[in-house]
């Protein structure tokens, strides 16, 4: 029987692989800045799948206690026992955290539009997110620091 761990795991490492995809292989060809929002979705997956595999594990091997499966709660206690134990760099875990920031935003947002090489979120009172290919670049580097991160971390018994 395969651990729940171990399933989030290979999910993350599936959330990743298709952002990458989506990033370098069809958003190159289709040049749809809506293609973007799906990368930055498919990447916050990774990085919260990541968290799960960690908390999974650590809860098999009894070093957390039991938490609720809802997101800030999940963040909060990776962030307030397993992070520092992990030696996750905080970078990681706060993108995380910008990452579901930018989709809350995306969600609620009245309007969307591309102005240039960038994707643009406007919030109700009409301030302005902006998001560029470079910023995704940088989040999807950093997503594969935190698999490697969690790679090391959770390990098979």
């Amino acid at each position: 029987m395969t651990s729940n761990y171990i399933l989030s795991k290979q999910k993350a490492f599936q959330q990743y692989d298709t952002a990458f995809h989506l990033l370098k292989v069809t958003f190159p060809l289709v040049k749809d800045q809506k293609l973007l929002m799906g990368v930055i979705h498919n990447l916050f997956t990774s990085l919260e799948l990541c968290m799960d595999a960690i908390l999974r594990y650590e809860r098999e091997l009894q070093l957390i206690p039991a938490y609720s499966e809802q997101f800030e709660s999940k963040y909060r206690l990776f962030l307030s026992r397993s992070v520092r134990r992990n030696n996750i760099p905080l970078e990681l875990v706060l993108l995380m955290k910008e990452l579901n920031e930018i989709l809350n935003l995306h969600r609620h947002s009245p309007m969307e539009f591309q102005r240039g090489n960038r994707f643009i979120i406007s919030t109700k009172d009409y301030q302005l997110k902006s998001i560029s290919i470079s910023e995704i670049n940088t989040y999807l580097q950093q997503t594969k620091q935190f698999l490697e991160v969690m790679d090391r971390v959770v390990r098979f018994r």
